[in-house]
């Protein structure tokens, strides 16, 4: 029961497009109890939990002597599984959204371990009854299953809770030292010092960051968490348009060389979209959300095709938003007008990455979605430069602010 529970609320983060159940390696014997793959990081995650006895006045034994026995097996198994996967024992993971899929060591080189343990005790540090977790050649993050199920509640996508999970192994423990039920205090800690935090990681990769430059999102995240923001449910667009990106429409598929839309589709080429969703944290997702809303009202009152683009110079992507008051009948022409509008974004900011999104005015807003993927260097384009401007304009704005 506890293994569904670990499974569901991972899955609440990461959508089940990326949550794999008892993946398998050599001869069929399970690897992990539950297996995140997300970008190139993979969480490998143990679950203990102890059986309730009853009467209940027979389950208050709060001895740590279960801790130990089970957290020291734990340990083992997720050792035991990070080596299967780095020396590619492990061929396929499947799961009911995606079905069996190749699994390629290379494409996940950051690996994480999770122990979570689902009992009472008194608090304790793990490293005192299992020293192994330090000899690790990975990270192993000990959990209660509780101090789980709040961090995702709270750190509710792939980003924010894989960036907590960093920190956590190169400021947090080393720092506080958290003990397994005392996670609050080390989440207040971290909350209270994003900035700081973000940067001393900056800085401790070679990146020049400084804590003025987490400031707007330190402090966005913290009136989130803390309930203060003015419309966090506008994130949420973000959140369904993921979900629902499976979901795919078979008179659209793949898009061929000349930009056109032809009706076949792999429909294993969205999780590479979902993928780059997944990427936007809470802060933005509420910020990109907020302006959709905005430019469908827009389209709706226009009777016209909106656009919106949002880049970052730094991670060398943009995306365009788009609101088209096309009839479903012309569906196909909006997707293929989304195609061309987001290549020449792509193109005109000179970045890497590029994903459109297009959907219905206000009223009809998320009745279905298009979204396109471009991923190639930046190249310069003169002529882009000149329309680019002509449609998308010189708009230079932060995103998160008002």
């Amino acid at each position: 029961m506890t293994e569904d529970a670990v499974q569901s609320t991972v899955e609440n983060v990461f959508s089940s497009d990326f949550v794999f159940r008892s993946p398998r390696r050599e001869k069929g014997k399970e690897a992990t109890d539950v297996l995140v793959l997300f970008d190139d990081v993979g969480l490998v995650i143990q679950v203990k939990a102890r059986a309730i006895s009853f009467p209940k006045e027979n389950n208050t034994d709060n001895s740590l002597d279960w801790a130990a026995k089970y957290l020291e097996k734990a340990v083992r198994q997720v050792c035991g599984a990070i080596r299967a996967i780095k020396t590619n024992r492990v061929q396929y993971v499947e799961n009911t959204r995606r079905g069996r899929i190749a699994f390629k060591k290379e494409e996940f080189p950051w690996l994480y371990g999770l122990v979570i343990l689902h009992h009472s005790s008194e608090s304790y540090d793990p490293t005192e009854l299992v020293p192994a977790i330090r000899e690790a050649d990975v990270p192993i993050h000990i959990l209660s299953f509780r101090d789980l199920w709040n961090l995702n509640n709270y750190l509710d996508t792939p980003v924010d809770i894989i960036n907590y999970l960093e920190h956590r192994t190169d400021v947090l423990v080393p720092t506080l030292n958290p003990k397994v039920h005392e996670e609050q205090e080390a989440f207040t800690y971290y909350l209270g010092h994003l900035e700081n935090i973000m940067a001393f990681r900056a800085k401790a990769r070679g990146l020049t960051f400084t804590a003025e430059d987490f400031k707007s999102y330190a402090q966005e995240l913290r009136d989130i968490i803390t309930g203060k923001h003015p419309r966090p449910e506008a994130g949420l667009i973000i959140d369904k348009i993921i979900e629902r990106i499976h979901d795919v429409d078979p008179s659209l598929g793949a898009i061929n060389e000349k930009g056109q839309i032809i009706p076949q589709c792999n429909k294993g080429e969205y999780a590479k979209i979902a993928t780059e969703l997944g990427k936007i944290p809470r802060v933005r997702r509420i910020a990109i959300g907020r302006l959709y809303l905005k430019l469908a009202k827009h389209a709706a009152d226009s009777g016209k095709t909106c656009y919106r683009t949002i880049r970052s110079p730094k991670r060398s992507d943009c995306m365009l938003l788009v609101a088209s008051p096309l009839p479903q009948g012309e569906r196909k022409k909006r997707a293929e007008d989304l195609v061309a509008y987001t290549r020449l974004a792509k193109r005109y900011y000179q970045v890497y990455r590029a994903i459109g999104i297009a959907t219905e005015p206000a009223g009809q807003m998320g009745s279905s979605f298009d979204l396109v993927l471009f991923k190639s260097p930046p190249v310069f384009d003169k002529s882009a430069q000149k329309l680019g401007r002509e449609i998308f304009g010189d708009d230079t704005g932060r995103l998160i602010e008002p």
